[in-house]
């Protein structure tokens, strides 16, 4: 994109969770609570010379950094050497403009990525991003926020346990046959493989421990580590009247393995197996087509990723029309909506190490698994698994999978939105061939009401655009903004 472009639609943007806009005159100090706050949360651009939106309008916000170039330099010193932990993922460049004054200048953005760790100033502070404010947070809330980061690991912690009679021992020999580790004292194999610890000569019990090989990790660990599943019929819960349930909820226990098996069981024998036959073309298929195989992956993920630090079971909801699966926890370290595809980071390293050496392991743990789930689901002619961002699930990851074959039209418009990040109706026409104003809105209600689009208001009269439900940016820009600083390394950009 141009650099035009680009600055059109930061002008066409109101500040928000990932976006903010300062005056290069701001004190640096100020622009540093706005970086730490996005990488503590969700990431973020900050374009450094534009006006705050509610004091100009249009081009009267193309201010510049040459107000005061001094400034953007301190605050490029600063990021550097007053973060700690320092930032590594983040990177800037700048935009070609005429500012209010007529004259050429620049505008500087800032574009910080999700980070690994909970990030403070040295001098203390540490923020978080809540709607489009930096929101000071306390010793409890960093605490919390560690946990979900990954950066403090609830399955490396003691668990309390120095006995094994809890232990499912069937499930513990097998893990050492499918390790070869038959011969090795079971205390001994349990602390080589990081599920126990030794102190003084007594053994222990780490909590990864526990989850993965005690009979009952809930009541051992007095803690909330189960799948619940819910089966509905229909599409929605029924919230008056008598309930909608196709039978009633039930919580499975036990150790991580077994729930998992226990989960996709219930799908196989209960959802597939029972589901009506509908008569399509020539032949009868069944009415519910999510594939067991990227079900099985949604769980997995779920237990294997969970925060177990939040004492909450995973939700599983079983719809007509889809699936839910919702697990405690947003997502972990720097994993976003828009890189989970790509990127690979384990809150619980030790679990997912654990389960993937069994012989029946339920993951393959090659960095393919939701890649290979999307492809699973358009093999099947469904709609991609939708991912929930944290801007309207904040304290949990939701997977939807929809149990719905894609419609050509979507197909259409999803391509438009992959390249040029939002739509409105008008444009909805002119690459589907819909004449109809209202016929395209429908399609936009059916879209909007599936989790597939999210409408947006831009603030200004007339102007309302729909963009996918978890894109922030548009995927040229992103591509433009990789370069800077990556790594702590400071390298060339360019502008596409």
């Amino acid at each position: 994109m141009e650099d035009k472009e680009i600055v059109k639609l930061f002008l066409e943007m109101q500040e928000w969770q990932s976006f903010e806009c300062k005056r290069v005159a701001i004190d640096p100090s100020k622009l540093l609570e706005t970086a730490i706050a996005f990488a503590n949360t969700e990431g973020g651009f900050i374009v450094i010379g534009l006006e705050d939106p509610a004091k100009a309008q249009g081009e009267k916000r193309l201010i510049g950094i040459s107000e005061k170039p001094d400034n953007a330099s301190d605050f490029l010193r600063l990021i550097d050497k007053e973060i700690d932990p320092p930032l590594m993922l983040w990177s800037k460049f700048e935009l070609d403009i005429i500012n209010v004054s007529g004259q050429a200048d620049k505008l500087m953005v800032i574009n910080i990525k999700k980070g690994d760790d909970v990030h403070s100033l040295k001098r203390g502070n540490t923020f978080v991003r809540k709607g489009c404010q930096n929101t000071k947070i306390g010793s409890t809330e960093i605490m919390r926020l560690k946990y979900e980061k990954g950066s403090i690991k609830f399955e490396n912690e003691k668990s309390g346990v120095y006995e094994l009679d809890d232990l499912d021992n069937e499930l513990l020999n097998q893990y050492k046959k499918d390790t070869s580790s038959e011969g090795v004292d079971n205390w001994q194999f349990l602390k080589d493989n990081g599920l126990a610890l030794q102190q003084s000569g007594k053994y222990e019990l780490t909590k990864a421990g526990a989850l993965l090989f005690s009979k009952n990790p809930s009541v051992l660990l007095k803690n909330k580590c189960g799948i619940k599943i819910s089966h509905y019929y229909g599409t929605s819960p029924s919230f008056s009247g008598k309930p909608n349930f196709v039978s009633r909820p039930f919580t499975i226990e036990g150790p991580l393995l077994k729930q998992i098996e226990k989960a996709v069981a219930y799908f196989r024998e209960e959802i597939v197996k029972k589901s009506p036959p509908k008569l399509s073309g020539a032949s009868f298929n069944p009415t519910f087509m999510v594939p067991e195989w990227a079900y099985q992956e949604a769980i997995t993920n779920a237990v294997i990723h969970r925060n177990y630090f939040v004492q909450d079971d995973i939700q599983v909801r079983l719809f007509d029309d889809r699936v839910e699966i919702e697990s405690p926890g947003t997502y972990p370290g720097h994993i976003t909506t828009t890189n989970i595809r790509s990127e690979r980071f384990a809150r619980n390293p030790i679990i997912l190490r654990t389960l993937n050496r069994f012989q029946s392991a339920p993951n393959l743990d090659i960095g393919e698994g939701v890649d290979r789930m999307y492809k699973v689901m358009k093999e099947q002619n469904l709609y991609e698994p939708l991912f929930v961002p944290p801007t309207i699930r904040p304290n949990s990851v939701l997977l939807v999978l929809l149990n719905l074959q894609r419609i050509e039209y979507w197909d259409t418009v999803s391509k438009y939105l992959d390249n040029n990040y939002r739509i409105n109706n008008k444009q909805a026409r002119d690459i589907t061939g819909i004449t109809d104003t209202i016929k395209m809105s429908r399609y936009f209600k059916v879209w909007t009401d599936k989790g597939l689009l999210q409408k947006i208001d831009s603030g200004f009269k007339g102007l309302v655009y729909y963009k996918k439900v978890g894109v922030d940016i548009p995927k040229k820009v992103d591509t433009a903004f990789a370069g800077g600083v990556e790594n702590g390394k400071k390298h060339d950009q360019s502008i596409l």
